[in-house]
């Protein structure tokens, strides 16, 4: 039986063609080896517990960081794939020179369509933050400018550069919300918490960020997000464009197990 993506997180969205049997229901692009624990963790948590596949593509090794070196860093991101159950694939980007160019787009669609994802996820494309906003990095926001274009490329026939049969994407979805912008969906993650606290704490060399502080940082963010449902913690996503949603399922109550 194919896998869906649970209903409380996007709900009914219209059905779209397919091509073949998808390899990973959920595709999480992270620039560097910590970004897509710190920024979306507790969902990729919940997909795979929930029994969705996820597959998580790390740009590079985060060889400029302050804190760690690649080896390190690469080690991090191996033991917190682990521990998460996900697919880990690690490109051959250069930390802090992550550029939007037709070969990185080509790249990125290659691997949408090796993988061939219901939804794909990368950081926000656009972050008007300071230069203190650690969400703000270049890399994260070339990232989501070369996923995004990516998304497009990996559905278009004709591009003699691109290996693979077509694939059409469900929906792409950011995390790494600007503190300028309200997010499109919030998605509870208020049960998996604890173990995503233990995943991403795998990033040990990131552990100095914000003089030690940075998990209460991140806690601290996903309390607020929860605030908008009403409590606990939630992760922030931005779409662009509409989102597809079902009233009439929207207004039936969850069904109980």
């Amino acid at each position: 039986m194919e896998r869906r993506v649970p209903a409380d997180f996007l709900l009914a969205f219209e059905e779209g063609p397919r091509y073949f049997t998808h390899m990973a229901d959920v595709l999480v692009f992270g620039p560097h080896p910590d970004d897509a624990e710190f920024g979306m963790g507790a969902s990729m948590v919940k997909f795979v517990r929930s029994g969705e596949s996820v597959a998580l593509c790390v740009l590079c090794r985060g060889e400029s960081g302050t804190f760690g070196t690649a080896e390190q860093r690469e080690t991090e991101m191996k033991n917190a794939a682990e521990k998460l159950g996900a697919t880990l694939e690690v490109l051959s980007f250069r930390d802090c020179q992550i550029a939007d160019t037709f070969e990185a787009r080509i790249e990125l669609a290659r691997l949408i369509r090796k993988h061939r994802p219901r939804i794909v996820f990368a950081p926000y494309h656009t972050n008007p933050g300071s230069p203190k906003d650690g969400t703000a990095h270049p890399d994260h926001m070339a990232t989501g400018n070369i996923v995004r274009a990516a998304v497009r490329f990996s559905r278009i026939g004709g591009i003699q550069q691109l290996e693979g049969a077509p694939w059409n994407v469900y929906q792409l979805l950011y995390y790494m919300v600007p503190l300028s912008m309200s997010p499109t969906v919030v998605n509870d993650v208020t049960p998996f918490m604890d173990e995503w606290e233990r995943i991403a704490q795998s990033h040990e060399s990131q552990m100095k960020i914000q003089g030690g502080a940075i998990m209460q940082l991140l806690k601290t963010i996903r309390m607020a997000y929860g605030t908008t449902k009403g409590g606990g913690f939630a992760e922030a996503f931005l779409i662009d464009g509409p989102l597809p949603l079902d009233l009439v399922e929207l207004a039936r109550p969850p069904k109980t197990t």
